[in-house]
């Protein structure tokens, strides 16, 4: 574990599995939108399943969009999430949806949460052992949410952003749906991208699914003055939380997503 990395390493993880503060997290979407998606019979040791929709306002027309403080708090403390809690979340792609849950957790004020980096496939392909089901928790929490509303942005934050010479809007979503050469895979959303936005696919910020370098990440981030607000946006808000990743491991102090993403603006008449 580096000083003030959101990443964990599967070695560090595996040297410390019997951490008695270790709570491991799978948050493997089923599914996603996403053509690399495979599932996988193994999970790792000790590891609970993330419920994306205890997770989730399932009252949204919108996907997995963040839920109240009060839901957030129980869902965490069902799941056995203590104050003192050592998170390490992961998935089956490598980085995707585990930075979601990750963000989430940033944002309910727990600092003390990591992504594994290269999730189950790094620690298949280092040969660590596996289970064939998660856990369940134990025992009920003593998780205490503390919103910090500047992590996520709605639309009207947006707007702002757009005029706001200080914020920089990065999209996540490929080049082709980004400059709408490509139709949306979620109906009834039109093309394009939010205005004054840059691209930037989350897959740029992953080499063979574990976070790139510092020097890589800051190369892609060459355009982007350091002192600026960071704001990312992609489809529905998950894989804007790579970029978000990538942004805290290389310094970025001031970094938000915008919840609704694509699939509330590609709907809107802006």
């Amino acid at each position: 574990m580096t000083k003030n990395s959101p990443i964990i390493t599967t070695h560090w993880l595996y040297e410390n599995l019997n951490d008695p503060s270790l709570l491991i997290i799978d948050a493997s979407l089923k599914n996603p939108i996403n053509s690399k998606y495979k599932e996988f019979e193994k999970v790792l040791p000790n590891s609970l399943e993330f419920d994306w929709d205890a997770f989730s306002d399932t009252d949204s027309e919108l996907p997995h969009m963040m839920p109240s403080v009060e839901k957030f708090t129980e869902s965490a403390r069902v799941l056995g999430v203590n104050q003192d809690s050592l998170i390490v979340v992961y998935d089956n792609m490598g980085i995707y949806s585990s930075a979601r849950v990750w963000w989430m957790f940033r944002s309910m004020g727990f600092d003390n949460c990591f992504v594994l980096d290269g999730g189950l496939l790094e620690w298949l392909k280092n040969g660590f052992s596996t289970e064939g089901a998660h856990r369940k928790a134990l025992n009920m929490g003593n998780f205490i949410a503390k919103y910090r509303e500047e992590l996520f942005l709605d639309k009207i934050d947006v707007r702002r952003a757009i005029e706001d010479p200080n914020i920089t809007i990065v999209d996540a979503r490929n080049a082709d749906r980004f400059n709408g050469k490509v139709d949306e895979p979620r109906i009834n959303l039109r093309r394009g991208h939010i205005p004054s936005s840059i691209n930037i696919p989350f897959e740029d910020f992953l080499i063979e699914s574990k976070l790139r370098s510092n020097a890589e990440l800051k190369e892609l981030f060459s355009g982007v003055d350091f002192g600026s607000k960071l704001v990312f946006s992609c489809g529905s808000g998950v894989t804007a939380c790579v970029g978000a990743l990538a942004a805290v491991a290389l310094g970025f102090e001031d970094v938000g997503v915008y919840d609704g993403s694509w699939s509330e603006w590609g709907m809107a008449d802006e």
